[in-house]
């Protein structure tokens, strides 16, 4: 026997002998996704390119709800998620659409159980909301959130009206009809009322002398989107000196710029059933009495060195108060309190304060209803234009028309952005 044949021999008689599969081949195939990654720089000739798989780093949570790795997890708390797509691309138009949720989380919850000791998560991007917390915050959580993408509405109807009243008097016949249902830090007050005893007021005031009416505008927001209102006037005075050469006169008054202003910023929320909203309200009035002259000496080299300065004397209020169950249909009365002749001239007679305003009262008048219940009453109250006067009395009047049924949840209307309105 050569050496070829016994070789030969010897194979056949190991081949019997040994496993068809070896023990680490088998412990292999059972592991699973032990499959290697294909490098995707070398593949065939014309074969299309796979996708590189995304990383799942920057979500806080995995496709089973769980936190990632390494995150602390405080006991009893749990994660949620929640699609607010359907509310996003109603107010597409808004850069950040999805912070009104945020907003609202955060006046219902208060932020003491997200900032606390504990492991809090609370963010939005435009397709969904995760949070982090106790099933109790949660719960309060899920009901801001269905409020947003469950309303019955999208869209509503506000008109705002701000009022500079010289007399506080307009309570007289109106008061006891008021409901109080808020005040502020400096004596600011908030009432709602029906809105015929509201037009009462309104015409009361437009009888009296000093009256202005500042803003009278009708828009149209996104169901809890921020709305701000605005109207100012700059006010100019020397507020200091300055160097305009090295030589010669020196320094000079400066000339500085105050805003006198009043900001209204109004987020409106439906109710479950439609009928009423919360509407969160942030009133800030900057006013300015007077600029007081004031004498100072600076260095000069030509002329007097005592010069002329002005000290204004000026306030702000602020009314951040958020309005539980507003019933659509009732005007909300603010008063942002008295102020030295708001968005008026200061100066009296000949630079003598006789004739400057002394003081006027802020008064903001609020009315929303559905953008499309408010639609469907302008139809049912306009002229009929194509009939003739001389018919009219021999055909029957038509039907009002039908009052706007609500839509169920899911059904939107896109609108525009919400409006930032400024009178110069």
């Amino acid at each position: 026997m050569d050496r070829r044949t016994a070789l030969l021999h010897l194979t056949t008689m190991l081949g019997a002998l040994a496993p068809t599969r070896l023990r680490a081949q088998e412990e292999r195939r059972r592991t699973p996704k032990s499959r290697p990654r294909e490098d995707l720089e070398f593949r065939p000739v014309g074969a299309p390119a796979e996708a590189e798989p995304q990383s799942d780093a920057g979500d806080p949570l995995d496709a089973a709800g769980q936190p990632p790795a390494g995150f602390v997890n405080e006991p009893g708390f749990q994660w949620r998620r929640y699609p607010i797509s359907r509310y996003t691309q109603v107010a597409a138009e808004q850069k950040s659409p999805q912070k009104a949720i945020l907003d609202w989380i955060f006046r219902r919850t208060g932020t003491a159980d997200w900032h606390g000791e504990k492991t809090a998560v609370l963010s939005a991007s435009k397709t969904e909301v995760r949070a982090y917390n106790s099933p109790e915050i949660l719960d309060q959580v899920d009901e801001v959130v269905e409020r947003f993408t469950d309303s019955i509405e999208d869209v509503l109807s506000l008109h705002i009206q701000v009022v500079a009243a010289v007399d506080t008097r307009w309570r007289h016949t109106v008061y006891w009809r008021l409901e109080p249902v808020g005040g502020g830090p400096q004596g600011q007050q908030i009432w709602t009322l029906r809105m015929d005893d509201a037009a009462l007021v309104l015409s009361q005031m437009q009888m009296q002398q000093g009256f202005r009416r500042l803003v009278d505008q009708r828009v149209e927001v996104v169901n809890g989107q921020t709305l701000t209102i605005r109207t100012f006037e700059p006010r100019t005075y020397s507020g200091g000196i300055q160097r305009e050469s090295a030589a010669g006169t020196g320094f000079q008054p400066k000339t500085d710029k105050l805003e006198e202003s009043i900001v209204l910023r109004l987020s409106p929320l439906l109710t479950y059933d439609g009928d009423a909203v919360d509407a969160a309200v942030d009133l800030t009035v900057n006013s300015v009495q007077a600029f007081q002259r004031t004498k100072i000496i600076a260095p000069r080299e030509v002329g007097s060195s005592e010069m002329s300065i002005d000290v204004p004397v000026a306030y702000q209020t602020r009314l951040d108060q958020t309005i539980k169950t507003w019933p659509l249909g009732q005007t909300l009365l603010l008063s942002g309190g008295i102020h030295p002749g708001v968005i008026d001239k200061k100066g009296g007679w000949l630079g003598t304060p006789l004739g400057a305003p002394s003081s006027t009262e802020v008064l903001v008048f609020l009315d929303a209803e559905v953008a499309s219940r408010a639609k469907g009453r302008a139809r049912a109250v306009a002229p009929d234009v194509a009939q003739a006067p001389d018919d009219r009395d021999d055909e029957p009047a038509p039907a009002p028309a039908p009052r706007a049924a609500a839509r169920k949840p899911g059904g939107r209307a896109v609108r525009g952005p919400d409006l930032d309105y400024e009178e110069p």
